[in-house]
C-alpha cells in the first residue's frame, strides 16, 4: 500500500502527473491502485444461502 502512494508521489515530483491528476488519484485510492488486487466480498447474506 505505501509503495502505491511513494510512487504516485515520485510521478508527481517528476512532473509525469498533474497536481490535479495526483489528488484524484489520493482522494480515490482504492479505486485508481493499480499495483493491489482488490476483490468485492459476497454478502453475508449470500454465505448464509
Amino acid at each position: 500500500m505505501l509503495h502505491a502512494w511513494k510512487e504516485q508521489a515520485d510521478k508527481l515530483s517528476a512532473g509525469e502527473i498533474s497536481k490535479d491528476d495526483y489528488d484524484r488519484w489520493r482522494y480515490d485510492y482504492p479505486k485508481y491502485d493499480t499495483t493491489q488486487l482488490w476483490a468485492k466480498v459476497p454478502s453475508q447474506e449470500l454465505s448464509d444461502a
